[in-house]
């Protein structure tokens, strides 16, 4: 019998029973054994009344509702335009039209967003670990507490963009459009930052250890340790 098996063993009124559980199959039978090689429990030789159940459909019914479950937690983000606390773990949702949508704590972990259209979208405390949002319209989203750790945002437009206390350990965002961002509180310990647009920019809390700089524009940008007017024409 394939899966894991549970026996419970119980006497009662003078028969030992025992239960079978087992994923895989969609049967559920009960047979009796006697044999002559009896059960010897304390002083006594009884039958044994076997109770095996299979759990129906086992391991692809559970596929079968995940899936169910993860196409309801789409259309529902498609036709309110919000699933807070979804998730949506793995979604391709590539040069999709997602802006206003309310994702508060959704879990996007490696989800697919690139050249998607997130313009003024709620990802306050989302989970988007390692995602794809190459090349994606973030204008003016709320990061709030985020995890973007070792996220792609490489060509990212996140022009006024709030990232407060967002976890940005190892990001990608070379060639990111940040003008005007705010990243108070943040965390960019060695995140990828060469090519992109720091213009005004709000870094005064944020951690940027290990971050990469050298390639970035910087002009009116507020560092932890003061204003960098560098790149500025």
């Amino acid at each position: 019998v394939k899966g894991f098996l549970f026996f419970f063993l119980f006497a009662l009124s003078g028969v030992v029973s025992a239960a079978v559980v087992s994923e895989g199959n969609s049967d559920l039978f009960e047979k009796q054994l006697s044999s002559t090689a009896a059960l010897r429990v304390g002083t006594f030789d009884q039958p044994i009344h076997v109770a095996v159940h299979f759990r129906p459909g086992g391991q692809e019914l559970d596929r079968r509702q995940s899936d169910a479950k993860f196409k309801l937690r789409v259309e529902t983000l498609e036709s309110t335009g919000g699933c807070r606390g979804c998730d949506l773990r793995g979604a391709d949702f590539d040069e999709a039209d997602l802006s206003q949508a309310d994702l508060v704590r959704a879990d996007l972990t490696a989800v697919k967003l690139n050249r998607a259209i997130m313009t003024d979208v709620d990802l306050g405390s989302a989970v988007l670990f390692g995602a794809t949002l190459v090349e994606t319209d973030l204008r003016r989203a709320k990061l709030i507490h985020a995890d973007l750790r070792k996220a792609n945002l490489q060509g990212s437009d996140l022009r006024g963009a709030y990232l407060l206390f967002a976890n940005l350990r190892k990001a990608d965002l070379r060639n990111a459009q940040l003008q005007g961002a705010f990243f108070g509180g943040a965390d960019l310990a060695g995140a990828r930052l060469d090519g992109a647009n720091l213009t005004e920019a709000d870094f005064e809390t944020a951690l940027l250890e290990s971050s990469d700089l050298e390639g970035a524009v910087l002009c009116r940008t507020i560092l932890p340790w003061g204003a960098e007017d560098r790149d500025c024409p």
